[in-house]
This record gives structure tokens, C-alpha cells and sequence, in this order.
């Protein structure tokens, strides 16, 4: 953090704020030619503020100024809480009245360490070409915490000002801005709820920050339309009048532990987690998986006609007609294409061929990453009760089989289809859950020529009555 303290130099009483140690190479450009105003604000006039020279003090750089005890605006979470509220809307009220020329939000926000604030409670906004001086000097994780994370990828541009308003009222509340943890990045920017996290903070206030934070696209564009995000701020200013602040100063931020001490926030941040890393874990093997899968596929069409006519006779060669029904149902909750196959007159296509060869990939390249089964069997699972499954693994397959006779060689199956996912819209966000539908499924069984029954004609499944059932999840350290 860059720290703000009085000096003097040649009897003039200054101020000054830390930049770097005597042996940073400051570029060049930063430091020459015409200085740039920065503005203070003091609720009523906004008025030009110059800072003076860049000198050396005790073996540091400095940045000094006409005599101004400042603070920096990062302290909202400690020992600026109190007055959080007032000094953010201050804030919106000073950058609503600066031109976009000298707020520079080519990033969507304006970085924490241009923002300050005098113990007379005015708002001191520093000018671009400072800020650039501190990135310059500073570290990956200062520039992240400065910049990076207060930056809301998936909000609306002229929307950007009054999420970065209100991240400053989480921050202030809990001691970290809101997206700043990787699993939130990762997780579409979803924050840790402020409503989980015992702050203590008034109700009203907590349910605007949320509320703000989680905004739609099109409520967001509502709120801003297509004003500047400076200009828009003015809404930030309208909704938050009201609000109530009731939190103290502190002398550190909240710990990870106290945020997290509720059931529901650990609960939250666990999904999140989940999420995140099979987000990061698709993005890194993703397309070793498609690759694999696609391959398989290639292989798989390639193979199994060479399979049908080196197995002879198949495993279901004594068996009758609806055991090879049951048979063929089977190997798809085992994700057996050749098992599936093996009945199937010679051209006939297995309808269930992609989606299996792909859940088979996949719980294949889990196994040998994770070293775990990632797939449930519905028939072994409701035998067993239902119980909780390992979080991260799904249930597929089919249960409830029941075969009717129509004629001497054609049946209608009845059975329940179990998935992962919902055909008929988007995926819910929730507790983990698995959705079961009716599904209708058509055959025709002939003997043939060598002496056993082959399916001569299998129909595309037809499913219907989707049902969402939530499932019970453990971690695999539970078992640990």
C-alpha cells in the first residue's frame, strides 16, 4: 500500500506518498513534460489539485504536495468502514462530475490507487499518468488488487462505475471486493452472497449491494442505459440515498474463517469451488476429450462392424427376446457400446450410440486424472436407497423397464431415463440434482440367419414428463 505522510523540504511543510525505493527505474515518460491535474472534491466544488515534484526521502522516492493529510481509499475496509457509505457516494458524486478524458476507464472501472481521501472527508481523484506511475512500480498482486479485480467482465459498459460503487460497499463490508477470488471469476462472476456473511450490516443496505452485484444484462441496461458509465453513476447516487450504514472502523479486515462462518456461505463457496475447478478443468483437457471422443467414435464405426462378425456367436446368442431388451439396457447404464451392439442385425444403427461414447470418455478421462468412478448406475442406486453420491458424478442410465408385446416380433419398452441433464432447458442453479423422464423406446426382434434373435429395428428414444430430483452429495474428503 502506498503510504501518505508529512515532510519538509527547505522549510516548506509538505506531503508526500511513497512510490518506490531509491533503485526503481521510473519511466521516463511519467516523470517529464507538462503535469496533469488531479481533482478534489469536497462535496460541493470540485477544484484542480497539482502535486508538486518526485524527490528522494530516506532512500525512497516520493510523490510530494502542498501539505494535505490523505488516506487511501483502500482503507474502507478498516479504518474508513464507518464512513463507508458516505465516502463511496462522495465518490460517485466527484466522478460524475469529471470529464471521461481524465477518468481514462479503458479498463470499465478506475483504479483504486488514483482515489484518496482527505480527514476533512473530500474525495482526491489523481490523475492517470500517477496512476500509471504506482502500476509501474508495483507488483502483479498490487496491479491485481488495484485494477484486475474490481474488473467485472461480464457486466454492461456503461453499467461498469456503479458495479465498481457498489463492490466498494462489499469490500468495505467484508474486507475483499467481490469478485476478487478466482472461483468467483471462474463461477460467470458470481459473488459470495453478502445476506451469508455476518456483518452485521443493515438489511436494507445488504440486499441493494447483492441485489447490485447480481444484476441482469437487461436490468443493468435499464439502470445505465447508454450514458458513459461516469454519467450513469447518478442512479448508483438515486438508489443509495436511503441506504443505511451502520458498521465501525476496525483495525484489520475480516478473516476468511469469520466470512465463511455461516453453513449457507461455506456451502456456497464449496458449489462455487466445485465449479470453478471443473470450469478450469475443461478449459486445460477439454480438447483432449473431444479429440479422444471424436477418435473413439472414428473407431468405434470402424470397429464394431470387424466386432459383429469376429463374435460368433454374440453373448446374447441364447438369449430370448426380451431378455435381449433388458440385455441391451443394461450395457447402456454399464456405457458398453459393444455390449449394446452385440444384438444388432448387421447395418442397424444403435441410437444412443453418440451420447454414451461421450459420458464414456468422460467418466474414462476423470477416472485416470481423478482416480475415481464419476458414474452412477440408477438401478444400483435406487436399490440401495438413494444415497448421497460423490460431489461431481453423475447418474445415467435406465431403470423400471417394462416390455410389452404388440406381435410376434415387435415390443414397446416403458422405462425411466435417467440424466444429468435437462432436455427441455437450461441446466437449474442449485443443489446438485439429477432429472428423470418417462421414456417410450420401440423394437423389432427376428431371428436370424445363424440361429439367434438380432434387433432388426431399434427407434430413437422418446422422452417425456421430466422430473428434477435434487441428490445429496459428499466430498471425497468426507471419506478421508
Amino acid at each position: 500500500m502506498n503510504r501518505s505522510f508529512s515532510l519538509t523540504i527547505d522549510g516548506t511543510p509538505l506531503s508526500a506518498i511513497t512510490i518506490a525505493s531509491q533503485e526503481a527505474q521510473l519511466p521516463s515518460y511519467l516523470v517529464s513534460g507538462e503535469k496533469q491535474p488531479g481533482y478534489l472534491w469536497d462535496g460541493e466544488h470540485l477544484t484542480r489539485w497539482y502535486w508538486k515534484s518526485l524527490s528522494l526521502f530516506e532512500g525512497t522516492r516520493v510523490l510530494t504536495f502542498e501539505a494535505l493529510s490523505i488516506t487511501p481509499l483502500s482503507q474502507l475496509s478498516t479504518t474508513l468502514r464507518d464512513e463507508a457509505l458516505t465516502l463511496v457516494r462522495r465518490l460517485a458524486e466527484a466522478l460524475l462530475r469529471c470529464d471521461a478524458a481524465f477518468l481514462d476507464l479503458s479498463s470499465g472501472i478506475i483504479p483504486l490507487w488514483r482515489l484518496w481521501v482527505t480527514d476533512e472527508g473530500e474525495i482526491l481523484i489523481m490523475s492517470q499518468d500517477i496512476g500509471d506511475l504506482f502500476s509501474s512500480v508495483s507488483s502483479d498482486e498490487e496491479r491485481y488488487l488495484n485494477i484486475a479485480c474490481w474488473v467485472h467482465h461480464t457486466v454492461h459498459a456503461p453499467f461498469s462505475l456503479i458495479d465498481q460503487m457498489t463492490s466498494l460497499l462489499y469490500y468495505s463490508a467484508v474486507g475483499t471486493p467481490p469478485f476478487a477470488d478466482r472461483n468467483s471469476r471462474e463461477d460467470g462472476f458470481r459473488h459470495l452472497p453478502l445476506s451469508m456473511i455476518e456483518t452485521g450490516l443493515d438489511e436494507r443496505t445488504v440486499s441493494f449491494i447483492d441485489e447490485t452485484l447480481s444484476m441482469s444484462l437487461a436490468k443493468m441496461r435499464e439502470a445505465s442505459g447508454n450514458k458513459l458509465p461516469h454519467k450513469a453513476l447518478s442512479a448508483f447516487l438515486e438508489q443509495s440515498e436511503e441506504l443505511v450504514w451502520n458498521l465501525e472502523a476496525v483495525a484489520q479486515v475480516m478473516s476468511e474463517e469469520a466470512r465463511l462462518a455461516s453453513p449457507k456461505a461455506a456451502e456456497f463457496a464449496q458449489r462455487q469451488a466445485t465449479r470453478a475447478n471443473a470450469k478450469i478443468f475443461w478449459r486445460k483437457f477439454g480438447w483432449i476429450i473431444i479429440t479422444v471422443a471424436l477418435s473413439l467414435a472414428l473407431v468405434t464405426s470402424f470397429v464394431v462392424g470387424r466386432v459383429k462378425e469376429s463374435l460368433a456367436p454374440p453373448y446374447t446368442a441364447t438369449f430370448d427376446q426380451e431378455e435381449i431388451i433388458k440385455a441391451y439396457y443394461a450395457a447402456q447404464n454399464e456405457l458398453d457400446i459393444q455390449k449394446m451392439d452385440a444384438a444388432l442385425a448387421r447395418k442397424v444403427k444403435n441410437p444412443s450410440t453418440m451420447e454414451v461414447t461421450n459420458l464414456f470418455v468422460t467418466r474414462q478421462t476423470r477416472q485416470a486424472y481423478e482416480s475415481i468412478n464419476v458414474q452412477v448406475d440408477p438401478v444400483q442406486w435406487i436399490e440401495e436407497g438413494m444415497p448421497p453420491i460423490l460431489e461431481g458424478a453423475f447418474i445415467y442410465g435406465v431403470s423400471d423397464v417394462a416390455i410389452e408385446r404388440l406381435d410376434e416380433h415387435s415390443f414397446i419398452v416403458h422405462s425411466t431415463y435417467w440424466a444429468p441433464y435437462n432436455y427441455e432447458g437450461e441446466t437449474e442453479e442449485g443443489p446438485m440434482a439429477v432429472y428423470a423422464y418417462d421414456m417410450v423406446q420401440r423394437f423389432s426382434i427376428e431371428m436370424g440367419k445363424k440361429g439367434w434373435y438380432e434387433i432388426t429395428q431399434i427407434s430413437a428414444p422418446e422422452i417425456a414428463n421430466m422430473r428434477r430430483i435434487e441428490v445429496a452429495t459428499y466430498t471425497r474428503t468426507t471419506l478421508l
